[in-house]
């Protein structure tokens, strides 16, 4: 699987900003609502910089149309933050643990 290069935020940003843009966005990941494969939001060529969340109970953030690599089906992939940068979720689990 190629991986986006992001070869124009590369050009305009300074390593510095481009580095943090990087980082914003691997808290995202991306899912196919067809064959439910999830990828990295940053190698399936999205950018979410300080992105925030819709809905913090379910950690997403919004929908994209992509081609998923894996089915070759064009469809509406869910974006949400991975579940370690879903502060909502620890709460929860943290919750159900003390009870």
């Amino acid at each position: 699987m190629k991986i986006a290069e992001h070869r124009f935020l590369r050009f305009i940003l300074p390593s510095k900003a481009f580095a943090a843009v990087e980082a914003d966005t691997r808290k995202w990941q991306t899912e196919c609502p067809k064959c439910q494969l999830v990828r990295d939001a940053w190698e399936a060529g999205c950018v979410l910089y300080k992105a925030g969340c819709n809905n913090p109970a379910t950690g997403i953030n919004s929908k994209s149309l992509a081609l998923c690599p894996a089915c070759g089906e064009k469809s509406m992939h869910v974006i949400r933050l991975k579940p370690e940068h879903n502060a909502w979720e620890k709460k929860q689990e943290i919750a159900q643990q003390q009870d």
